[in-house]
């Protein structure tokens, strides 16, 4: 069920950046929880590259956190780490 209330919520976000950047951060977090990180990965590229067209908010910081976390789980440290910087600069 939360996938299709996902999916009804890029549909009805396609014409508001912020609220198409949080559904794919959401996406994101569902497709870690089911162990599919590249998949949370591309959604999470997706989120920051329309987060990085407005001001940096909260909502970027954990976009970038998500991120990191993700890249952890895939042991790309090193890119992790990056991200994490990113995160604590915008708080």
């Amino acid at each position: 069920m939360a996938i299709e209330l996902l999916r009804k919520s890029e549909i009805l976000a396609e014409n508001n950046d912020q609220g198409l950047a949080m559904t794919y951060n959401n996406l994101a977090c569902y497709y870690r929880k089911l162990g599919h990180l590249r998949s949370a990965l591309i959604y999470l590229e997706k989120a920051l590259d329309i987060e990085s067209r407005s001001a940096q908010t909260s909502a970027m910081a954990d976009t970038h956190l998500n991120t990191c976390a993700v890249l952890s789980q895939l042991d790309r440290h090193d890119l992790a780490l990056i991200h994490a910087h990113q995160a604590i600069m915008i708080v």
